[in-house]
């Protein structure tokens, strides 16, 4: 009778065991899988600087049981002072952010928000980076970092160097731009054409004082023209139709 006891415990830790080892796999995930995330970590972007703002894009996934979410500024870094940085979470935009701006916003449970870091760029050029941390507001120590980086080239011609004998015509031009340049070399000058999108779409040899350019592959819309020679940077803008 003892041994029949003795055995029925042992069945009846063996089966508490059992269950504990299962409940463990089933709520492990749960315990362990608690992580938020960037992707990418790094975002870059770049345009002209007639655009009214730049911005970088970054997924931040939710891999929490949590939903309450804070972010803050780390680092802000521009070479241009006249630059403003921004920041829209999945619930909020603001604007003019400095070093230390903290904002909190919701997030459900394995779910993905999109991060928008952006500069103001008041029509210069320049380049800069804005770094972001963000974390569950009850446990910071669950926490990932974005950095947005962005680059604005020269366009404005208050910024530009500008040759006054560089002329683009017919402008607005359909299916052929003639450039009319005279370099300060004897030899061609590398040209580039950029959508307003800050996309190369087309490049050419610039020689002697014309040059006709076959646009008709291009979409209606802003594009420009630009090229360096020496220690210039030389942008025109041109408008393709229809």
């Amino acid at each position: 009778m003892r041994n029949n006891i003795t055995h029925l415990k042992l069945k009846l830790i063996n089966m508490k065991k059992l269950i504990l080892y299962f409940l463990t796999l089933i709520v492990s995930p749960s315990l362990f899988a608690q992580t938020v995330s960037f992707n990418p970590k790094v975002s870059k972007s770049q345009g002209p600087s007639t655009f009214y703002q730049l911005d970088a894009k970054s997924n931040f996934t939710n891999n929490t049981t949590d939903s309450v979410f804070e972010w803050e500024v780390i680092e802000i870094s521009s070479s241009r002072p006249e630059w403003e940085f921004g920041l829209c979470d999945p619930g909020n935009c603001l604007v003019n952010l400095k070093v230390g701006s903290k904002a909190e916003f919701t997030l459900a449970p394995g779910k993905t928000g999109e991060f928008k870091g952006d500069f103001v760029l008041n029509e210069k050029s320049g380049n800069g980076s804005g770094k972001v941390v963000c974390y569950v507001k009850n446990n910071p120590s669950i926490r990932d970092t974005v950095e947005f980086i962005l680059n604005a080239w020269i366009t404005s011609v208050k910024e530009t160097v500008v040759n006054r004998e560089l002329n683009l015509f017919p402008n607005p031009a359909k299916d052929r731009l003639v450039v009319k340049y005279q370099g300060t070399s004897r030899e061609p000058v590398s040209m580039e054409i950029y959508n307003v999108l800050g996309s190369k779409v087309k490049s050419f040899n610039h020689g002697g004082l014309e040059t006709d350019i076959n646009i008709s592959d291009l979409q209606k819309g802003i594009y420009f023209i630009r090229f360096k020679e020496g220690s210039k940077t030389i942008s025109k803008s041109f408008s393709k139709s229809e």
